[in-house]
C-alpha cells in the first residue's frame, strides 16, 4: 500500500503538534494487494535539504507521526512506495531532489515504457542528466522542472505558488496528452512538491485530503510529554500554541475519513504559500 504526505507549518519545533490531529491517516499498513517496498521522507533543516530513504519492505506499519518525531522543520514530504516501475533501491525511492526542490508521486504513468522517450524529449540535457533511477515518477519530476526552466523560474526561490502550479499543471497535461495518443487509460498523478517555501499537491486519480491547523489549545502532544511534578501529580502541563499554523495533506487514504480532514475535489491542485495561504483550483485553470 502506498501513501503520500505533505506538510508545511510556521514553527519547526512543533511538527508533532501539527501532525497529531490527523495521525490515524499517517499510518500505512504493510499488507494489501501491493505491499509497500520502501519509504522515504524529505525535509529542510538548517538551510539544508535532507533525505531519509529506506528502500526495502518495512517490517511493520510506516507511521509518519513517529518518523517525524525528531524533526525540526517547516516543510516535509513523505512517501510510502508500492513500486510499479523500477526496482526497490535507493535511487528509485521517493522523494526525489533537484537543488531545493523535493518531489513525490503516488500513482503510475500508464504505458510509461512507450512514453519515456517522448517525455525525455521535453527535458533539457542538464536536467536529464540528473535522473538517477528508472521510475516514471522521477521522470515526471524532471518534466515539471523542464516547465519551470522554460518559464525562467527554475532558480527562483521566491516563485509564487500559482506559477509553480502552472508548471506542474503543464507537465501533467503533457503526460495526459501523450498517454491518450498512445491509447493508455488516464494515469494516477497525485503529486507533492516543494522548494522549502511553498507546497503543492494535486489530486488526479487517488483521494487527497487536507486539514489546517490554526492554533492549538491544550496541546495533547505537550500534555503527553509533560515531565517532573506535573507527571508525578497527575496534573500534566496545559500548553496552548496560539501562534501555530500549518497545512497537512495525505493522498491515498482509504475508508472513512473524519474531520479535521477535508477532501480535495478530483482534478484540482492545492497551492500553499510561505505565509500558509491556501488556494485550491482546477488543474486546467492553472495552465491558463
Amino acid at each position: 500500500m502506498s501513501r503520500l504526505l505533505a506538510y508545511i507549518a510556521n514553527d519547526p519545533q512543533r511538527v508533532q503538534c501539527v501532525l497529531h490531529p490527523g495521525r490515524k491517516l499517517l499510518v500505512t499498513e504493510p499488507a494489501g494487494p501491493r505491499p509497500s517496498d520502501g519509504w522515504g521522507i524529505g525535509f529542510y533543516q538548517g538551510g539544508e535539504v535532507l533525505l531519509r530513504r529506506r528502500p526495502k519492505p518495512p517490517d511493520g506499519p510506516v507511521d509518519f507521526y513517529e518518523v517525524a518525531a525528531d524533526l525540526r522543520t517547516d516543510v516535509l514530504i513523505g512517501h510510502v512506495r508500492s513500486g510499479t516501475v523500477g526496482a526497490a533501491k535507493n535511487e528509485n525511492t521517493h522523494p526525489f531532489r533537484f537543488r531545493s526542490w523535493l518531489f513525490a508521486h503516488r500513482g503510475t504513468i500508464n504505458h510509461f515504457d512507450r512514453l519515456q522517450g517522448d517525455l525525455l524529449a521535453s527535458v533539457p540535457d542538464f536536467l536529464r542528466r540528473n535522473i538517477r533511477g528508472q521510475t516514471d515518477s522521477e521522470h515526471l519530476f524532471h518534466l515539471f522542472l523542464a516547465f519551470l526552466h522554460d518559464a525562467g523560474k527554475l532558480d527562483d526561490v521566491m516563485i509564487p505558488p500559482l506559477e509553480a502550479a502552472r508548471a506542474l499543471s503543464g507537465a501533467l497535461a503533457l503526460v495526459a496528452r501523450l498517454g491518450a495518443a498512445a491509447g493508455a487509460s488516464p494515469s494516477v498523478l497525485d503529486v507533492a512538491l516543494t522548494n522549502g517555501r511553498i507546497l503543492l499537491c494535486t489530486r488526479r486519480g487517488a483521494p487527497l485530503h487536507l486539514y489546517r491547523v490554526n492554533g492549538v489549545h491544550d496541546c495533547p502532544v505537550c500534555r503527553e510529554q509533560s515531565t517532573g511534578i506535573e507527571a508525578r501529580t497527575g496534573r500534566p502541563r496545559h500548553t496552548d500554541h496560539d501562534h501555530l499554523r500549518g497545512v497537512v495533506m495525505v493522498a491515498d487514504a482509504r475508508g472513512p475519513v473524519d474531520p479535521p480532514w477535508e477532501e480535495i475535489p478530483e482534478g484540482h491542485v492545492v497551492a500553499v504559500s510561505h505565509e500558509l495561504e491556501v488556494s485550491i483550483t482546477p488543474l486546467e485553470s492553472a495552465t491558463l
